[in-house]
């Protein structure tokens, strides 16, 4: 019964989601799974749910994701002449996106480490 009440859970939390997809898609094109994620990912960090209600259902989930990709890669093997069409494309956007993705990330961190030293500091030069 535990296992069905995490599945539900999670389940309603991409019903949502879905749901919300539906009504703004005239507006902005965002599945409905990524909003379900979203969704949960708030509700994760206000508490409203607990990572012990959907804790077990999340583990098998992440422990067989390599199953997930199978459509998708079905589904890329399918499109492969629109690929083939714009082969071009992807070769000039997939590396400047990558790029600018691992640049962003170093960005950040080294933000973050640059935060988290200073107030190591602080607190230093105020015990003392």
């Amino acid at each position: 019964m535990k296992i069905l009440r995490q599945l539900s859970i999670i389940l309603i939390i991409w019903s949502i989601g879905e749901y919300i997809s539906y009504f703004i898609n005239p507006i902005i094109k965002i599945p409905g799974s990524i909003l379900g994620m979203i969704l949960l990912f708030l509700l994760l960090q206000f508490g409203i749910v607990k990572l012990h209600q959907i804790e077990e259902v999340s583990n098998f989930f992440l422990d067989n994701i390599a199953f997930f990709f199978i459509p998708s890669g079905v589904s890329l093997i399918n499109s492969l002449g629109i690929i083939k069409d714009n082969i071009l494309l992807f070769i000039v956007v997939i590396p400047i996106t990558t790029i600018l993705t691992i640049y962003s990330t170093a960005f950040v961190i080294d933000r973050i480490i640059i935060n988290k030293y200073n107030e190591n500091n602080e607190e230093e030069s105020d015990n003392v």
